[in-house]
């Protein structure tokens, strides 16, 4: 309503005359001018309409009333790479793509079925079970997907002054990894 009961007269419009106690006279028996009589005054805090705005809605009889929300997109990813013999550290085939062997891309994703290597095939389960687990619980998986990519990895050996060395060639993007290369003080490089 945007009003609400005059607190101050508790909703009657009018107040006991302060000046004759709500008798309407004095006790010499004379009338009561400030009451005329009637031993009721009308109350000062509403003007005598018995409601007051309300200092919640300022009258209006409506709240506006929302809740804060935030909201943060992000991309989850977690990564398994098959053991190799190469020698090249894992953390570097993360940074560089390879031959597409298999895509799936859904609300929910299924795992791999029926792969070459067993081994992927459980860890597209593992993933996918960890995934439920861990982001279900405080927020909401929109699409996920899995890919399954072959990364290509050429080992060199190669003699220089008469002392074995390996480098490493990766990726789609030709990536090399020479970490124990000889000459790192001329202007040499692996082509």
């Amino acid at each position: 309503m945007g009003m609400k009961p005059c607190s101050s007269c508790t909703g009657t419009g009018s107040k006991v005359c302060s000046l004759c106690n709500g008798s309407g006279k004095f006790p010499d028996n004379t009338a009561c001018y400030n009451c005329h009589c009637s031993g009721r005054v009308k109350c000062i805090s509403c003007g005598g309409c018995r409601f007051k705005m309300c200092n919640t809605c300022n009258g209006k009889g409506k709240l506006l009333v929302f809740v804060n929300l935030k909201v943060i997109w992000s991309t989850e990813m977690d990564d398994y790479v098959v053991q190799d013999s190469s020698g090249l550290r894992m953390e570097k085939l993360v940074k560089v793509s390879g031959k597409e062997l298999f895509t799936d891309a859904q609300i929910m994703v299924y795992p791999v079925l029926g792969f070459p290597d067993v081994s992927v095939a459980q860890a597209s389960e593992r993933l996918i079970r960890d995934h439920q687990v861990k982001y279900t619980m405080n927020s909401r998986i929109l699409q996920q997907r899995q890919t399954i990519e072959l990364i290509t990895i050429t080992k060199v050996n190669y003699t220089w002054k008469e002392k074995p060395y390996v480098y490493y060639v990766y990726g789609n993007e030709l990536k090399v990894n020479a970490e124990d290369y000889p000459a790192t003080c001329c202007c040499c490089s692996v082509m």
